[in-house]
């Protein structure tokens, strides 16, 4: 890609760009800001944090991919997609936070929903015949992408008739964020992460690969029932979530046995820095996978959903401490742009931002079982908060392209 110093930016940009909507949000908690409304401002926050930083950056970095593998004039098409879906992240954010719900918000949603459906198309038609390693991840999580969107087209028929059932609500919503953080992210993650071990010489073999990745789309796509425990589902269908989620486990493993085989290659070839991310990344997962497993056990179930602060930890755990420093590792990592004091000391100021925010909402969580109030959480939060933007900014405003 001749400009992929300009989108690469432009997505750490964009990451920037939520951390700001963070901010906005936990002032509002912590002080009084009588002229925003707050669930608008939390839509914008969400829809701008999936399809402008993590869908952007997820389409850029597989393009890149594409490079080595076909012609430049079939990725012009794959670029119209990503102006596509800039244009309409971008269009979210004051929609959003205008009215939250309405036409032009949802016409901005539904556009970057459906480029996520041309561009699973144009990837599987692409790849066909190709024989490599990412392949099968990068496929599975668009493919992800676009049967979460079922989900958000009922949310947004129910937002639109008013015929809203709290049931439904939730089950549309858990059903969306499943396929995406489950799904589309995690596995487009994990076919980054294989294709950059393969890149510096690691020892993965097809067989091996192929196994792991059954074992997680498996449980990806059965493992949605973990969500909707609270119905009441037959005996056969709990079996298969449970499972579902012991398959996801074994895959999780695996995957961690597979980088500690190849740790040898990744010590020459990755910074301390990046190694110390890979493994800030790799706790974050294991929680993940550890939660995700736990939440089998009804009262645990119950606990993990019944209280807002958990369901909140849980989900930045995934989208914050997991996908989103894995992703602006892997910007890092291009070889693009000079690391410089100034880089890694705004990478090393997010890793202490994002681990704050997780450890304050994982504390207030806990309290939350007796129901008490952590002593100005919403002040901390929001100190936080600006920490990881100040951070994000000087990543930002730091990043030099390599001279050639």
């Amino acid at each position: 890609m001749k400009n992929i110093t300009f989108w690469l930016r432009f997505s750490v940009l964009n990451f920037l760009l939520v951390s700001v909507l963070g901010v906005l949000m936990r002032y509002k908690i912590a002080f009084s800001l009588p002229i925003v409304d707050q669930k608008h401002v939390q839509e914008a926050h969400s829809h701008f944090a999936f399809y402008g930083w993590i869908t952007q950056i997820i389409y850029v970095l597989i393009i890149r991919y594409l490079v080595g593998i076909l012609p430049e004039r079939q990725l012009k098409k794959y670029q119209i997609l990503l102006v596509i879906n800039a244009v309409s992240a971008f269009i979210m954010i004051p929609s959003f936070v205008y009215s939250g719900y309405y036409w032009l918000s949802i016409a901005a949603s539904t556009a970057a929903l459906l480029t996520s459906f041309v561009f699973f198309f144009f990837l599987v038609r692409d790849l066909k015949g190709k024989s490599d390693l990412a392949k099968p991840w990068f496929i599975a999580g668009l493919f992800f992408a676009v049967i979460s969107s079922a989900g958000v087209f009922m949310l947004s028929y129910m937002m639109m008739s008013g015929n809203v059932t709290q049931m439904l609500y939730l089950g549309s919503s858990y059903y969306y964020l499943h396929f995406q953080y489950n799904g589309f992210f995690l596995f487009s993650c994990i076919g980054l992460l294989i294709h950059s071990l393969r890149k510096i010489g690691a020892e993965i073999s097809p067989k091996e690969n192929n196994l792991i990745f059954w074992l997680m789309f498996f449980g990806c796509l059965v493992g949605f029932g973990l969500s909707v425990l609270y119905m009441k589902l037959p005996l056969w269908i709990i079996i298969a979530i449970i499972l579902a989620s012991i398959s996801q486990t074994i895959g999780a493993i695996k995957i961690y046995q597979m980088v500690k085989r190849n740790w040898g290659h990744v010590v020459v070839h990755f910074s301390a820095l990046q190694r110390f991310v890979l493994m800030y990344v790799g706790f974050a997962f294991f929680m993940k996978t550890l939660l995700q497993l736990g939440s089998n056990v009804p009262a645990l179930s119950q606990f993990a959903f019944g209280f807002r602060n958990v369901v909140i930890a849980y989900l930045h755990l995934i989208l914050l401490m997991c996908i989103s420093v894995f992703l602006i590792n892997h910007i890092l990592a291009t070889n693009v742009f000079k690391i410089t004091k100034p880089v890694t000391r705004g990478l090393k100021l997010l890793l202490l931002g994002i681990f704050l925010n997780e450890a304050v909402l994982g504390v207030m969580g806990i309290f939350s079982i007796k129901y008490i109030a952590v002593p100005f959480a919403p002040e901390i939060l929001l100190g936080v908060s600006l920490l990881m933007m100040f951070s994000l900014l000087l990543i930002l405003v730091s990043l030099r392209k390599k001279s050639t």
